[in-house]
Formats: C-alpha cells, structure tokens, sequence
C-alpha cells in the first residue's frame, strides 16, 4: 500500500475516531447566538406565549427523595390575579407540588421541576416533557425553545454562551447550546451539544464537543 492510499485512509478514518471519542474539542462557533434569558437563581420563564394565558407562572425545583419544600427558580406574572378567592388561590399555589417531575439533575444535588400556574381560581402544575409541551403548544419564542431542552435534561449556566445560548433559524426552528456532565474526577467530561428545537417541540441532537475533561484529582466540595 502506497503512502498516498494511507494518507487517504487516515482522512476518511479521522472522523469516525474523533466522533468515537465524543466529538471534537472547543465550542461551535457562536455567531449570531444570545445568551439565554436567566434570572438570579435560573433560566426564566418570561417570555412564553401561552394560550389561554395564564396570570402566572413559576418554575419551581425540588429534592425527588425527600420531597421537601420545593424552590422558585424563576417565575413571571402575578400570581392569582383574576381569581375570585384570592386566599384559597394562593393557598393552593403555595402548597402546589408533584411526586415526579423533569431536568432531573445531580451535579451538584439531585433536584428535579416542574411548572406551576394559576389562572382565575384555578392552579395546575406540568410535571412532564409532555404536560410541559402542552401548556407552550407551538414553539415560537427562544425561551420555549430553551425549556424544551431543558426538560429533555439539557443543563444551562446563564451568563455564559458556551453553555447557555440560543437561536432562531430561519425556518421557525431554534437552535439552542446546552450541556451535560461535569468536569471533575478521573473519567468525567462537560459535554456541549448543538440541539434543534423545532415548532412541534421536537429536540434533535445536532452537534456535540467536548469543552474539558475531568481533572483527575476532583477538589473536596466540587
């Protein structure tokens, strides 16, 4: 075999290995993404168009093992504005909760969402990608787009578009930058992924790279 058919070879191979090991290093080029839209403690729920509207809406997390008292990531409106019983309206909100939910994460503590909103006297949670799905219909904001793959267990550190971007293409769909993993231990990775987020909610994996591997000596806390 000649030096020209094994240069050949090589070329067609390196893909395959580079796609074997997890996908190229460095993040995808960023042009004409944004950043996502994130409150102090997590990605908001501002910006959706929801039918019929609901007066509010919260994300909420909680601990699936102990079911403790869940936690406000984010959330947008007034809660229990155009209810009759405003009393009865917040008692239910506050005591809102699920056995299950979705983005069931354990990087730093095992914590899984859901949603929860008010309308009139009515409260209902979404606890699911599907009850999730439902309540935004057609995806055709950013943010929706967002939590779509944030329900498909995507991670997203705000503030940083290597970890946390989005946008829209030109055929209604959205492109969004999330992640998975951590990088910390012997074997361990923080893996970016490039998702298609298209109008009917469907998340496609486009792309994904490796942004760091694990430093094999994990500091204590980490």
């Amino acid at each position: 075999m000649n030096i020209h058919r094994l240069r050949r070879l090589f070329s067609l191979a390196l893909p395959l290995m580079l796609a074997g090991c997890g996908g190229p290093e460095g993040s995808v080029d960023l042009t004409g993404y944004s950043e996502i839209a994130c409150t102090n403690q997590g990605i908001s729920v501002s910006d959706l168009t929801l039918t019929p509207e609901p007066d509010f809406v919260q994300l909420r997390s909680f601990d699936p093992d102990t079911r403790a008292l869940s936690v406000s990531v984010s959330s947008s409106g007034q809660s229990c504005a155009t209810a009759t019983d405003v009393t009865a309206c917040e008692t239910a909100l506050e005591d809102a909760t699920v056995t299950s939910g979705f983005h069931y994460n354990c990087t730093r503590e095992c914590r899984q969402h859901f949603l929860v909103t008010t309308r009139g006297d009515e409260v209902k949670t979404y606890s699911s990608q599907a009850e999730l799905q439902q309540l935004l219909g057609t995806i055709d904001t950013e943010q929706e787009a967002v939590l779509q793959a944030f329900a498909s267990n995507y991670s997203f550190v705000c503030g940083t578009q290597e970890q946390g971007a989005v946008k829209r293409n030109a055929d209604g769909s959205f492109n969004v930058i999330g992640t998975n993993g951590y990088a910390c231990g012997p074997g361990t990775k923080l893996t970016q992924y490039v998702l298609k987020v298209t109008a009917a909610g469907t998340v496609q994996k486009l792309e994904t790279r490796i942004l760091e591997e694990g430093d094999p000596v994990c500091p204590a806390g980490q």
